[in-house]
């Protein structure tokens, strides 16, 4: 069984970034904005290419560890590839208490971790799961939104932008409301000329 390797992430980011420079015009805004310790980084998704762009946008100079669909662990050299550059699986047909376990101790250890709220490809501007929401009331962590150019083109310019972190209230156990905040915060970055 493959498991995450830190060294390897640390490794192969760079290359991954270098790889989107050449694809797209990557342009990344606000890594400042990433908050030492463990957080729960929330980018919209609209494309297969979202979750390694997120990993870029926050940089090999942090440990992140990404939630993704089992359905992407049952591709034959694919899952040991994305479980090494810090990838696990949840479940998204049922409440999936393995992922939910291994997200809040990644949180926990000082991780950033990569939860996409839409929780899918085809979600809407205002569509979201409650995941990232529980995961960040669960683990009293900040909250990094992060927008990502939704319209994509080869060689045009694709935009990462990293919002200010934000802590929720929390006595708060409304899931959904936070989870529209989170969706709020997250197109609040989107730049005027992809409006």
């Amino acid at each position: 069984m493959a498991k995450y390797h830190r060294w390897f992430q640390r490794l192969a980011l760079p290359f991954v970034q270098l790889a989107f420079h050449i694809h797209f015009k990557l342009h990344v805004v606000g890594r400042e904005n990433i908050p030492e310790g463990g957080c729960v980084v929330c980018p919209n998704h609209k494309h297969n290419s979202d979750p390694p762009l997120a990993a870029c946008g926050i940089s090999n100079r942090h440990s992140i560890r990404i939630m993704a669909k089992k359905e992407l662990f049952e591709i034959r050299g694919l899952s040991w590839l994305i479980t090494w550059l810090g990838a696990f699986p949840v479940d998204r047909s049922r409440a999936d208490l393995t992922a939910i376990k291994t997200a809040l101790q990644a949180v926990k250890d000082g991780n950033k971790l990569l939860i996409f709220p839409q929780g899918t490809r085809g979600a809407s501007e205002n569509e979201a799961k409650d995941g990232a929401a529980m995961l960040a009331l669960k683990t009293k962590a900040p909250i990094v939104p992060m927008y990502i150019t939704e319209k994509k083109e080869k060689h045009g310019r694709v935009n990462v932008i990293i919002g200010k972190p934000f802590l929720p209230d929390p006595k708060s156990k409304d899931y959904a409301a936070l989870s529209q905040e989170i969706m709020r915060r997250i197109y609040e970055l989107k730049p005027e000329e992809e409006r």
